[in-house]
């Protein structure tokens, strides 16, 4: 694992954000860096035959967020196919790896610049969709999601209601963030909670605060 890393930070694919606890911060430098990796990810799944899906609609669906803000197709679409193809969910075993995999689809039409991790008012936002809006100035929606996940094992609707109020008060942190406000320019704000029980999406809203 360490030589990967050092491999990838020796061909430009990461560099070093910082250091804490004497280990360093690594990121992925660019936006273009980031697209060529997330296209990466698919490729893997799809020439291994783990994970197939049909890219001309999976386009056609974040147009639709995009645009129309109709989100909700994105993620049941995902759900439903890694329902029927049943190798993926084995991969599916961490939040951060379910993040990562839903980044890597998030990113099939670049009108977002989609981050994971992003600094917002004091707390780190697991998925901000950032609005392109100096190449797609008639962007109407913009995206913020919290993602949950708790392992097949140890599921209860009571830890499925902790971390949904969890979800919520980290959107009401995060929505005020200066940065959040300045981007979005003119777009309308959507923050959306996902909950996933191991591969299994179980919770999929819209969080609306009482102010809006």
């Amino acid at each position: 694992q360490e030589n990967f890393i050092s491999l990838l930070y020796y061909f430009g694919l990461l560099t070093i954000q910082g250091e804490k606890r004497g280990k360093y911060l690594l990121k992925i430098p660019n936006l273009t860096i980031q697209n060529l990796m997330y296209g990466y990810i698919r490729n893997g799944f799809k020439d291994v035959n783990i994970f197939k899906i049909d890219m001309w609609k999976l386009s056609d669906i974040i147009t639709n967020m995009a645009y129309d803000g109709d989100w909700k197709p994105f993620f049941i679409y995902l759900s439903e196919q890694i329902e029927k193809q049943t190798a993926i969910r084995d991969y599916l075993n961490g939040e951060k790896v379910v993040q990562g995999f839903l980044l890597a689809y998030l990113n099939v039409v670049d009108y977002y610049i989609t981050q994971s991790e992003a600094e917002l008012n004091k707390g780190y936002s697991d998925i901000y969709m950032e609005p392109f809006m100096s190449k797609y100035p008639d962007l109407e929606y913009s995206y913020l999601i919290e993602l949950k996940y708790i392992a097949r094992g140890e599921y209860s609707e009571k830890i499925q209601q902790e971390k949904i109020q969890d979800a919520q008060e980290q959107l009401d942190q995060y929505v005020k963030s200066d940065r959040i406000q300045k981007s979005i320019s003119s777009t309308k704000l959507i923050k959306i909670i996902l909950i996933y029980k191991g591969w299994e999406l179980i919770y999929c809203e819209e969080y609306k605060l009482e102010n809006n």
